[in-house]
């Protein structure tokens, strides 16, 4: 009986075990402190963490969609940092509401997301969550459809005390709202026939059926992150960046066009 008994103690820790460490790559959702999430977190409403206080409002979102407005079916960059002396484990988990309150948008992988109920929510991969007094991801997030509206990006962050159990974390919360411009119109660069050569490329890149010098380019990492950001060039130097996937974002005021490339 004791034998068995000591089986079934160190199954069940086992699973708890699983359990704690599978949040740590990624939270298991309806936890974002949405309207869609009735304000839940990972320690209100039921989660499986608690904290000592109630989740305390932190500026933490940030976008890159133009004053004018994001632009239906273009894709932006929406980061969320957040600061916490003496942390050093982190989580997140984040969506996009109209109006309304349904989940709008949808969030893409990269190395430091991952996302839930087919991209309409992002949240953190374990290799992106531990870092010291600060964190920040950068998830792509490609906006719905003409007609949608004003959009609120709601976010939760958890800042972990280490502790080796589910208690005493601190939670912070966030939201940011941005409007539809409705006279963007994505079609228009999709439309182009833009191509972008050699492809891989080890020293230079260059852009062709591309001509307006009065847009920008951006170049994105498989992070999420910017790594050059420049005024519009036919022919762009890559040969700093490290081998990988990469993405070529041309901004022309709301309109975003997106390329992939691989660099050598």
């Amino acid at each position: 009986m004791i034998e068995r008994n000591t089986k079934f103690n160190i199954f069940i820790l086992s699973v708890l075990a699983v359990f704690f460490m599978s949040n740590r790559g990624g939270s298991p959702g309806g936890r974002s402190g949405s309207t869609t999430d009735n304000g839940a977190t990972c320690s209100t409403n039921g989660g499986c963490h608690t904290s000592s206080s109630a989740p305390s409002r932190q500026e933490m979102l940030s976008t890159d969609v133009p004053e004018s407005g994001y632009g239906p079916g273009s894709s932006y960059d929406i980061t969320v940092s957040v600061s916490d002396e003496g942390t050093s484990v982190w989580g997140f988990e984040m969506m996009a509401e109209d109006k309304n309150g349904s989940p709008v948008g949808a969030f893409s992988n990269n190395t430091q997301v991952n996302t839930l109920n087919s991209g309409l929510r992002a949240t953190h991969k374990f290799a992106s969550s531990s870092a010291s007094n600060s964190q920040t991801w950068v998830a792509n997030w490609t906006a719905p459809s003409k007609g949608t509206g004003a959009v609120t990006f709601y976010v939760s962050t958890m800042a972990a005390n280490g502790n080796g159990n589910n208690k005493g974390e601190k939670i912070y919360i966030d939201t940011i709202s941005i409007a539809e411009n409705k006279s963007a119109n994505i079609a228009d660069l999709e439309n182009l026939n833009i191509n972008l050569y050699p492809n891989p490329s080890i020293k230079t890149l260059t852009i062709d059926g591309y001509t307006n010098v009065h847009s920008n380019i951006k170049v994105i990492n498989s992070a999420g992150k910017a790594v050059i950001t420049t005024p519009f060039k036919n022919s762009l130097d890559v040969s700093a960046l490290e081998s990988g996937i990469y993405y070529l974002k041309i901004i022309e005021n709301d309109h975003v066009f997106i390329k992939k490339f691989t660099k050598l």
